[in-house]
């Protein structure tokens, strides 16, 4: 495979991503229990009703006592589906002097999340994406389900602008409930509405991870004399003195990281920041030893 060869795959069996920790909507082979709003199984809760619950889940005698909605939910076990969606627009094109690009990276990171949730026996699908969705993999079992997907990136290459937003607002409204859904973008772009989207996945109750993939050139601006930028999205150049704007563009990118990070964590988002400099195989194992994942 181009984005996993043997020495990846060796590094990542060293590590098991444990489901039970991120319960989704089903289970794996009958072991992992999810809360799932069901036909008669067996009742688990009352929650408060949100927007996109099923009308026909309403318990009307608790809507009789209190005058308020509750939906039930139910113990049901199947399988969980895990949805991998990676940003294909245009900026995923970019690197600064040797370094791959952006793109390489992140197919990288999405094709071993795949593999860790497949090796556990669970079922992951993809999406790629630039302004609208490209490609759909649906969920599917088995570790033949990995050359496919490889298959899938190695056909593709970013290009096109970018509507993170958008994309994020459909594909909220197509998952199923309780997903367990991987982001993989340089989230490049306005980031309050980014993040109001992707908190709409936790809104449908989603367990969501958000890696972000950048270049260390994004980060330092560091470029010298006179530079001609090209947008790799449109037709767009701008001429400036970079050094000139070298630290006030630190300040705006810092504020905006620190913005991401501070809304993530306080919405139960699990994020982190993946650099092209960096070995990519090293910042996952970081990443996946929060909590959920652990070494074998």
């Amino acid at each position: 495979m181009r984005y996993l060869d043997a020495v990846a795959l060796a590094k990542l069996k060293n590590l098991r991503f444990d489901i039970r920790r991120h319960i989704a909507e089903g289970h794996l082979a009958g072991r992992h229990r999810s809360l799932r709003r069901g036909f008669a199984q067996e009742f688990a809760e009352h929650r408060a009703y949100a927007p996109g619950d099923e009308i026909k889940r309403l318990d009307w005698k608790v809507y009789a006592r209190k005058e308020r909605f509750f939906v039930k939910e139910y113990q049901e076990e199947k399988s969980l589906k895990t949805y991998l969606l990676l940003d294909a627009s245009g900026s995923m094109g970019f690197s600064s002097g040797a370094r791959l690009p952006k793109w390489d990276t992140a197919c990288r990171l999405t094709m071993a999340l795949a593999y860790l949730v497949l090796a556990e026996g669970d079922a992951a699908g993809m999406l790629t994406f630039d302004t609208a969705e490209r490609v759909f993999l649906a969920p599917r079992r088995g570790l033949d389900n990995l050359e496919l997907m490889d298959r899938t990136l190695e056909g593709q290459r970013p290009g096109g602008e970018t509507d993170l937003a958008s994309v994020l607002r459909r594909s909220a409204a197509r998952l199923p409930r309780r997903s367990l859904v991987f982001l993989v973008s340089d989230l490049l772009g306005d980031a309050r509405s980014i993040l109001a989207l992707i908190k709409a996945f936790r809104a449908r109750r989603h367990e969501v991870f958000a890696l972000q993939v950048l270049d260390p050139s994004e980060r330092d601006l560091d470029f010298d004399g006179p530079v001609i930028f090209e947008s790799l999205e449109d037709q767009a150049r701008l001429r400036c003195e970079a050094s000139l704007l070298r630290h006030a563009y630190r300040e705006l990118f810092e504020k905006q990281q620190r913005l991401y990070q501070a809304s993530f964590d306080g919405s139960g988002i699990r994020y982190g920041a993946f650099y092209t400099d960096a070995p990519w195989d090293d910042a996952l194992s970081r990443f996946l030893s929060i909590p959920g994942f652990r070494r074998c």
